[in-house]
């Protein structure tokens, strides 16, 4: 009998992971450049709260109505007089205006503004509140 171990040689596997790195890079910078991305703007109100919940779509006119009566649309103040003018010289393909308004303003000056706004063409308007907690 042959009493000599048989030398098997080792299979050695090595991983090249630089491709790996690579692909996984690449995935990242797609959904990092394809996510959207929703930013705040830089305008200041505080929504009445509410505890009905819908969703509506991401391009659409935003009116910002702050508790000192400013109208803000696409970060420009807009006077109450000129905001049907605006909204009818926009040229935007958008049909809804979401009015971000603050709990502390006026109804009546609300009303004013959805007047001007049924007035421009608009179609819809929807008024947006915060989810109660």
């Amino acid at each position: 009998m042959n009493t000599e171990i048989e030398h098997r040689k080792k299979i050695t596997v090595n991983f090249n992971i630089g491709p790996l790195i690579d692909v996984v890079f690449q995935l990242l910078l797609f959904f990092a450049l394809t996510s959207y991305f929703v930013t705040n703007s830089g305008i200041e109100v505080s929504l009445p709260e509410s505890e009905a919940v819908g969703d509506i779509d991401q391009d659409n006119v935003i009116l910002y109505i702050t508790r000192n009566n400013q109208i803000f649309c696409h970060g420009i103040v807009v006077g109450i007089n000129d905001l049907e003018d605006f909204l009818k010289s926009s040229n935007s393909p958008k049909k809804t205006v979401i009015l971000k308004a603050d709990k502390t303003v006026q109804l009546e000056f609300i009303v004013m503004v959805m007047d001007r706004v049924k007035k421009s063409g608009i179609k819809e308007l929807v008024i947006a509140t915060k989810v109660e907690k």
